[in-house]
């Protein structure tokens, strides 16, 4: 939930966006450039060795988060509480295969060593499904994060529909089935109607055992089209609840990077084409960022305006804090279980298949943070004490793991740099004690650094600058980090030519920062009412 910080602030900013076409230069179109160059960046460093699926998809997202609280934050709203959510939630789809569909779209079904004919329709079409089973997760993610005060019954709901979700990322089942939930989803549909979900059924490929190619199109098809399920049920769940904010997040974002995924797959047409001097599928991953990083600033413009119509121009609430009538707020035990439990659950599977005990460290760090900081919000406050305290916890977690998430996987191409071992000799799954040397002690200062800015946060629960990081400093400390990502992003890549489009997005990047922050400047300079006068 996105709450005003700065009342004054807030106040001039809010006039501000009414006018017009400068109004919209501020509000769309350099945070577009700005999401979008970044995305380009970060979703490429998700997709090169060091980075899995969904620990690489952290980055992209977790850049998001801190630059929709960044903007935010500049604006007098406190949005502490989204960065977290919005870097776990996109980072789930990390988990969902898309590789076959590349050949699909140019007419490639391969079978067994063997190719046939497809419609390059039937690509385009996967790649759609796919790119909605990316991007929904985040968006109802992050409309749980945007939405007001929820009901008991609200997080009852949200904590099944987490749970069905990673049961069907993750494939899992019990003893007594002896098969994962796709899997076993996919031999029935085999079975009974495989012309629904797999292509050239109709030739009786999909009869006796299954090779290796055909395997991989059964699984994958069917995870994508259950996660495409999944999101039409989170939908209706929130149509339910009158839950205005998880609609149109969700409709933003999944419904959005369905067209965004499959448009930027357009690229891999180009694979017979200059082969040995463009890189088309990480030109293929530059521009499936910038898209998504594009559908992020639409939600997060909605989600400003939504701001200004629950809130008078003083920056007091003007709604009901409950999201239906005759529904009370669920206590802050219940608040605080689904957050720790959600948390736990997202920071976990992030490292469950390439760092599973740091996963599992890394989330009960979270938890104990999380609960410490919610047992320890004097009771003699005011009831939203105990909210402001979690919300600065997970700012500063957010900070940290994905400063730790960069580490982590940069030291695989970084020991090759330094020739501390050869490219072969690492990739997600092999850690020579020279990597392990590498992150040990960037880990420990980063550890460190998380805890001292905690500490500091906790005292003044409030405040809603990061940790380490005063407010009139901020604009440089988001400077840092985008050049940070873009030497990691250089360094991941190094040698390819292909790194020359980081620096120009990279450049982009700072170049809107630059003139947002200027902007940002001149509305804060202005006295209020000449301000309302120019409206």
């Amino acid at each position: 939930m996105m709450t005003i910080a700065d009342e004054v602030k807030y106040q001039r900013h809010r006039a501000a966006r009414n006018q017009g076409a400068r109004s919209a230069v501020c509000e769309l179109w350099l945070p577009m450039l700005l999401f979008g160059s970044v995305g380009a960046i970060t979703w490429a460093i998700r997709g090169t060795n060091g980075w899995g699926g969904i620990d690489g998809t952290i980055v992209p997202g977790m850049t998001w988060g801190l630059l929709w609280y960044y903007v935010c934050y500049r604006k007098g709203i406190d949005a502490r509480g989204i960065v977290l959510w919005l870097g776990m939630g996109i980072a789930l789809g990390g988990e969902l295969g898309y590789g076959q569909y590349v050949s699909w779209i140019r007419g490639i079904f391969n079978v067994d060593g063997q190719t046939i004919p497809i419609s390059p329709w039937i690509g385009y079409a996967w790649f759609v499904i796919c790119g909605v089973g990316w991007g929904a997760p985040g968006g109802i993610v992050l409309g749980w994060a945007l939405s007001r005060k929820a009901s008991t019954g609200c997080w009852l709901a949200r904590s099944l529909l987490m749970l069905i979700l990673i049961v069907l990322l993750f494939n899992l089942g019990t003893p007594l089935l002896g098969l994962g939930a796709v899997e076993l989803l996919g031999r029935r549909l085999v079975q009974s109607c495989p012309w629904l979900l797999y292509p050239n059924a109709g030739l009786g490929l999909y009869t006796g055992e299954l090779g290796k190619d055909l395997e991989r199109t059964v699984y994958t098809n069917t995870q994508n089209f259950a996660v495409l399920l999944w999101w039409v049920g989170a939908m209706a769940v929130a149509a339910l609840q009158r839950d205005r904010a998880t609609l149109t997040a969700g409709a933003v974002l999944g419904g959005g990077f369905g067209i965004g995924f499959v448009l930027s797959a357009l690229w891999c047409l180009g694979y017979g084409f200059a082969p040995d001097y463009v890189d088309w599928w990480k030109i293929w991953e530059l521009n499936a960022g910038f898209n998504l990083g594009l559908l992020y600033v639409v939600a997060l413009y909605w989600a400003t305006r939504e701001v200004d119509r629950t809130h008078d121009r003083g920056g007091e609430s003007a709604a009901a804090s409950s999201p239906r009538q005759g529904a009370p707020a669920a206590p802050q035990w219940c608040t605080s279980g689904f957050v720790a439990f959600a948390g736990f659950v997202l920071v976990f599977v992030a490292g469950y298949e390439y760092f599973f005990w740091t996963g599992l460290l890394l989330g009960f760090f979270y938890v104990l943070s999380l609960l410490y900081a919610t047992w320890t919000a004097d009771r003699d406050s005011e009831l939203n004490c105990a909210s402001d305290r979690r919300r600065s916890v997970s700012l500063a977690f957010s900070v940290f793991f994905l400063l730790f998430i960069l580490v982590h996987g940069a030291t695989s191409r970084t020991g090759v740099i330094l020739r501390l071992y050869e490219p072969e000799a690492v990739d997600q799954y092999e850690w020579p004690p020279s990597r392990v040397a590498l992150l040990v002690p960037s880990a420990a200062v980063l550890l460190a650094a998380t805890l001292v800015g905690m500490k500091r946060m906790l005292r003044s629960p409030a405040a809603s600058a990061p940790p380490g990081a005063k407010a009139s400093y901020l604009p440089e400390r988001m400077a840092d980090l985008l050049t940070f990502i873009g030497i990691v992003g250089a360094v991941s890549i190094w040698p390819d030519k292909i790194a020359i489009l980081y620096a120009v997005f990279l450049c982009l990047a700072i170049f809107a920062l630059n003139r947002l922050n200027r902007r940002f400047d001149e509305i804060d300079a202005l006295e209020l009412p000449l301000l309302q006068a120019t409206v």
